[in-house]
């Protein structure tokens, strides 16, 4: 998800981006807890009927499916806050409680979408300035990024001070 907020005078904006994920801790886990009950009853009644191995896979098979819900379901708590003023861009990466913090130049900064090597892959919104470039939105979807990058082009394009850099 991105969101995008510009101040009364449209000299500053700040852009957010949130991954996306529907369920709260407790969905989660009430999702978590009705696969298990459902899975482990139908290969307890086939175990019970002498094809044990079925309850080892429903285990596994159950494993792996919350493990994969439970790193989606992280994903929610990474935010990027982006403040585009006129001298500095302000870009704060949060996970969890972890923080980051990067600064560059407004009028310096160049907004870029790399194609990934490997077709199936998102591409990456990298800003740069200087010796400085921060990917953003790596955790978004490929729309989602391509509006983030829009949005940043957008904002950025006012105070930049190379030409033709967001004509594409």
């Amino acid at each position: 998800m991105v969101l995008t907020w510009q101040s009364s005078d449209k000299k500053k904006a700040r852009i957010l981006a949130r991954g996306n994920f529907s369920l709260d801790a407790g969905g989660l886990l009430n999702l978590l807890l009705a696969l298990a009950v459902v899975s482990l009853s139908l290969a307890g009644l086939l175990a019970w009927q002498g094809y044990w191995p079925v309850l080892l896979i429903a285990v596994i098979q159950l494993a792996l499916v919350a493990w994969i819900l439970i790193r989606a379901w992280q994903r929610t708590w990474v935010s990027e806050v982006i403040e585009i003023g006129e001298d500095r861009i302000s870009v704060t990466h949060q996970r969890h409680h972890k923080k980051r913090r990067y600064e560059l130049v407004t009028a310096w900064t160049v907004v870029e979408l790399k194609q990934p090597d490997i077709a199936w892959y998102s591409p990456r919104v990298i800003i740069r300035s200087g010796k400085t470039q921060v990917e953003l939105g790596s955790f978004l979807t490929s729309e989602e990024r391509l509006q983030l990058r829009e949005q940043l082009q957008s904002a950025i394009r006012k105070h930049s001070a190379i030409k033709g850099a967001f004509d594409s």
